[in-house]
Order: structure tokens, then C-alpha cells, then sequence
């Protein structure tokens, strides 16, 4: 919900101040003309502890800005980091048009320094591309505007992620502590309750999205599970608060928002597109939670 109101305040300065370019990380525009990568095709994005041997994942994208002559790929376990010194280096590729980049569970166990074995269930491993220009610029997310990550007008994807799949067996309703609220109703270490959804195989995050203090549902925000890899989906269109402190309302964004719900370690992780009316869309917001 605060993410709304920063933004207020950002659109009230952009008018009063004039057309000067705030820059949290470097953008790569503000240097000169650089580079970075979208997404054309979103592929495979678990490893199936399972079958580790046979496990890849995969995206495809494309240049946009200066020419690209290569991409390295970089892993870190865990969310997105800007810390470089916590990333380890998996491969490169040469760039070649719409290029798709492909890494195998063994090599991302290798680039850890970790047997494949060593991947745990229920962990997200992110993924980063360094794109490096036939200028000889090197630019990721150190050196690019933090706004761009989740901004679906860019559709930059210079990380990606690769999540160890667990079935879902329930068990997943109660007391969750908050990890990362991107949307910021929650702050880390707070506890909110996750209650059960309509259908089997169904969560409802209505009582974590509105913070109370802020407004009151109007609806449910219905997360449905595949049980067989706890692979999550959030439909679009879901209308499940109205911030009463604020004078808008928020349903889930175009498209489908993804993520994963894992019993076997207690972890809810979702990447939701939101919009909020009159306002518009506001982009996509992690939500991480974990059971006590």
C-alpha cells in the first residue's frame, strides 16, 4: 500500500520540480546509450529435485539499446541481490538475435560450489545477466534504475530465477511470518494469517493484503496451487481490497501473476501484478512469507 503513496509524492515532484531524472542505481540512459535484454519467451523455471541430472531452466530474450555481443549469466541463492560479491558465475553466451539462455541444475550446483544434491527443496536460486555491448559496456541491475525491474513498460528481465520444486500437500493456513512485502503493507517479522481458499488446492491472502490498518477487503485473493510441483498462480482481476485511508482500490493485474507454495518447507512465494484504480498499474510486487 505505500508503494502507492510514494509514487503519489514522486508524480507531485516530477510536476513541481520539472523533467530532472532521479537515479537510485545508475541508469544506463543517464551514462549514455547502453544496454540490457527483455524477455521474448519465459521457459522452464523449476529443477525437479527429482531428476537434478535432467534439470534445466530457461528464458529468451532480445537486445534493446546498444548492440549486444554477449550475456554472462550469474546465480546467488536466494531473492535478487545488488550485492556482486554473493554472485557466482554460471556460464556465457554469445548474443545472436533472439538468444536463449539455458542453464542445467549441475551447473548452477558447480558455480556454487555445491554437489547438485545440495539444492534445497523450496529455494529459489536468481539468476543474473550481465549484458555486456559490442562498445564494451557492461551493465546489470548495479548499474540500472531500480524502477526498471518490475516495470512492465520496459519488460527488462536481467534476472530470472530458477526454484527447487517440493509437492504441495496442504498444510499451509495459519500463521505465516513476513519475509519481504514489496507492496509494504508489512514490514519483516510481522505475522499475518493466511486462511483457506474456496476450491481445494486453494489459499486466500486476503487477510495479508489489506493491512487492516490501512483498509478492509472486499473480496478474496484467491492463490491456486498444482500440487504436484507447488507451483502457485494469481488470476487476473481479482478486486480484494479497498484502502479506505487512501481512496483506491487494488485487484490483481493483467495477466497471471506466478509463484510457488512449498509444504515441505513452509514457504510462500509470489510475484503478483497489481493495479490500483484510478491510478493504474502499478507493476509487480514480491510477497514472501513463512510459516511458524
Amino acid at each position: 500500500m505505500k508503494r502507492i503513496l510514494i509514487i503519489i509524492a514522486a508524480l507531485s515532484a516530477f510536476y513541481l520540480v520539472g523533467c530532472k531524472k532521479v537515479d537510485v542505481n545508475g541508469d544506463f540512459e543517464s551514462q549514455g546509450v547502453g544496454s540490457y535484454v527483455t524477455l521474448l519467451t519465459q521457459g522452464k523455471n523449476t529443477i525437479d529435485y527429482s531428476n537434478l541430472a535432467g534439470s534445466k531452466v530457461d528464458i529468451t530474450v532480445k537486445e534493446y539499446g546498444a548492440p549486444v555481443d554477449s550475456i554472462r549469466v550469474y546465480v546467488s541463492k536466494g531473492l535478487a541481490t545488488t550485492n556482486k560479491t554473493v554472485w557466482r558465475r554460471v556460464k556465457s553466451f554469445a548474443y545472436s538475435g533472439d538468444t536463449k539462455l539455458e542453464v542445467s541444475a549441475t551447473e548452477i550446483a558447480t558455480a556454487l560450489g555445491i554437489p547438485p544434491t545440495g539444492l534445497v527443496p523450496g529455494e529459489t536460486y536468481t539468476l543474473y545477466n550481465e549484458v555486456k555491448s559490442k562498445d564494451g559496456q557492461l551493465h546489470d541491475i548495479t548499474n540500472m534504475n531500480s524502477s526498471m525491474y518490475g516495470n512492465p513498460n520496459y519488460n527488462a528481465k536481467m534476472t530470472w530465477e530458477a526454484t527447487v520444486i517440493c509437492p504441495y500437500t496442504g498444510g499451509m493456513t495459519g500463521s505465516f511470518r513476513v519475509v519481504v512485502d514489496e507492496w509494504v503493507d508489512w514490514s519483516p517479522g510481522d505475522i499475518v494469517q493466511v486462511v483457506a481458499g474456496a476450491g481445494p488446492n486453494e489459499l486466500n491472502l486476503n487477510q495479508v493484503w489489506p493491512n487492516p490498518i490501512y483498509g478492509v477487503a472486499t473480496g478474496p485473493l484467491t492463490v491456486s496451487i498444482n500440487p504436484a510441483t507447488g507451483s502457485a498462480t494469481v488470476a487476473a482481476g481479482q478486486n480484494f481490497a479497498n484502502y479506505t485511508c487512501c481512496g483506491y482500490t487494488t485487484n490483481t493485474g493483467p495477466g497471471v501473476s506466478t509463484g510457488f507454495v512449498f509444504s515441505c518447507t513452509g514457504d510462500i512465494r509470489l510475484r503478483i501484478r497489481l493495479t490500483a484504480p484510478p491510478y493504474g498499474d502499478q507493476g509487480f510486487f514480491n510477497l514472501v512469507l513463512k510459516k511458524l
